[in-house]
């Protein structure tokens, strides 16, 4: 039996050329890290043997665009999921100064550029970037980002019913180094409590190699579970903003 997931990001880096304030991938404190195209291979082929079927599937970061073999990772998506929609979130900063080849693989693979536009990117520097997606015939959309949410909160007093209702990440599926989880939160706060000396959540992960079948994956990622409680009922927005040399736990943490 064949089991739909809508969406699936996974990271291609967890570092990024930009350093926003609150980034939901904490990147402004994590290392440089590049995921290992056979860690790729083999959790792909994993979701593909418990007969998942990906409709949508976006790489992300950090920055993306920093993988020296970003290009191989749209051609291993494609292998396991050639009828997928494959999607590249960048800030598009680096799209300027990519090879033919790059082009070239993304024309082949329909690849789907999404561009998110930060305050640091002028005018001018997105009109030119939008000129030269045109000319390269590739789909893709651009968005300007001037807001952040925080969302993330410690001893959360919110009903999960309050916190599942009012969140802004439903069904945004990730999988990373052999788990999934319901969005990006339960694989990125330890980093946070390793930093700062917090203690999130990490248990909303699923280790896909320990389930008998693709229902399994599909029930976990379906149903809220205690991880949901790291962020708030009340998520807040704050104005894009570089975080500094020193990043603070509070760039991520609601204002209570």
């Amino acid at each position: 039996m064949v089991n739909n997931l809508d969406y699936l990001e996974f990271w291609a880096t967890m570092h990024c050329n930009l350093n926003c304030k609150g980034c939901s991938s904490c990147s402004p404190i994590k290392k440089e890290w590049f995921l290992d195209i056979s860690r790729l291979s083999a959790d792909l082929s994993r979701m593909k043997f418990l007969d998942i079927n990906i409709i949508n599937i976006n790489v992300l970061g950090g920055e993306p665009l920093l993988h020296p073999n970003i290009t191989e990772i749209f051609l291993m998506v494609k292998n396991f999921y050639p009828r997928t929609n494959l999607g590249l979130l960048t800030n598009g900063l680096l799209l300027p100064t990519m090879s033919e080849d790059f082009w070239h693989i993304c024309q082949e693979l329909n690849v789907m550029i999404k561009v998110t536009c930060f305050p640091i990117m002028s005018q001018q520097s997105r009109n030119e970037l939008e000129k030269i997606l045109q000319r390269k015939n590739l789909r893709y959309r651009l968005t300007d980002k001037k807001l952040f949410n925080k969302i993330l909160i410690l001893n959360n007093k919110s009903t999960l019913e309050d916190i599942v209702k009012n969140c802004g990440c439903k069904g945004a599926c990730n999988l990373f180094n052999g788990h999934v989880s319901r969005c990006t939160v339960p694989m990125v706060v330890k980093d946070l409590n390793s930093k700062f000396g917090v203690a999130f959540l990490t248990d909303g992960q699923l280790d896909i190699y320990s389930v008998k079948d693709g229902r399994e994956v599909i029930d976990f990622l379906a149903t809220p579970n205690d991880s949901c409680k790291n962020c708030s009922a009340r998520t807040q927005k704050v104005d894009w903003e570089a975080a500094g040399s020193y990043p603070k736990l509070s760039d991520w943490l609601v204002d209570e």
